[in-house]
């Protein structure tokens, strides 16, 4: 199960504040629902594949059973929702989720994405600019779109599904502390997120690429244990977001 669900306190138990509201899986689902059904719907109507590698990788996972791969063109966004909806009722929380919870929670991703904004100001514009993308050619919907699934679906794999992998080996394997265990999986994830985000044609600088994204990891890491994934997703789309307008802007 998602590591935030081995860490939710009991329905009788929660308060109602902001902070506990919107770590509750229906929250973070109808807070994320726009985002997913945004992408989803660019995947649809795009003339050219859109996916980010995160997504596709999810995607090909079809092949294993099989299935033509576009027959799971929608399973990254389904399995979201599955998670969250299985959390929900697993864990009793009430069905009902405040308006206001969700308006605070865009705001706040927006104010975590900042320091990966700062970061990458430092870093991520000298390997931006060392690195070819496709990005570049697409329609100004599509663009925002794939920036909102690479929030969505590599907060998926690297900090949802592999924070919990390496918690749960740690702590159950070689029968690590809780903390030790989810200081393991923020660490593992990061280097594994870099890895994934390595670029082999930035020239001389493949060590800023690593560093760059390994830090940013790490921050993304922190903010999932401590904020859940429904804050870290936003905030990694918001960043990605607002890192994809500056650069158009820049190449024009």
């Amino acid at each position: 199960m998602p590591l935030p669900l081995r860490f939710a306190k009991p329905a009788k138990q929660l308060s109602q504040s902001y902070f506990e509201q919107s770590r509750q899986p229906l929250t973070m689902l109808v807070f994320l629902a726009p985002l997913i059904l945004m992408y989803e719907f660019a995947l649809y109507r795009a003339e050219q594949n859109i996916q980010v590698k995160a997504h596709d990788h999810l995607v090909r996972m079809f092949e294993y059973a099989d299935l033509p791969p576009t027959q799971g063109l929608f399973f990254g966004g389904v399995l979201i929702v599955t998670i969250l909806l299985i959390w929900q009722i697993n864990s009793k929380y009430a069905w009902r989720v405040e308006p206001k919870t969700i308006t605070l929670m865009a705001g706040e991703s927006i104010a975590a994405a900042l320091p990966l904004l700062v970061l990458g100001v430092v870093f991520g514009s000298m390997v931006a600019t060392n690195a070819e993308t496709a990005i570049g050619s697409l329609s100004l919907f599509d663009k925002v779109a794939v920036s909102i699934g690479a929030g969505l679906y590599e907060e998926l794999v690297f900090r949802m599904m592999t924070i919990a992998l390496i918690h749960t080996i740690a702590c159950h394997l070689f029968k690590q502390s809780e903390s030790n265990g989810l200081i393991a999986g923020v660490l593992i994830s990061a280097l594994l997120f870099a890895l994934y985000h390595d670029l082999p044609d930035a020239g001389s600088l493949p060590a800023v690429s690593l560093f760059f994204y390994g830090v940013a990891g790490i921050y993304l890491g922190v903010l999932f244990v401590f904020r859940g994934f429904g804050i870290a997703a936003g905030a990694h789309a918001a960043y990605d977001v607002v890192a994809t307008a500056i650069l158009a802007v820049l190449a024009t």
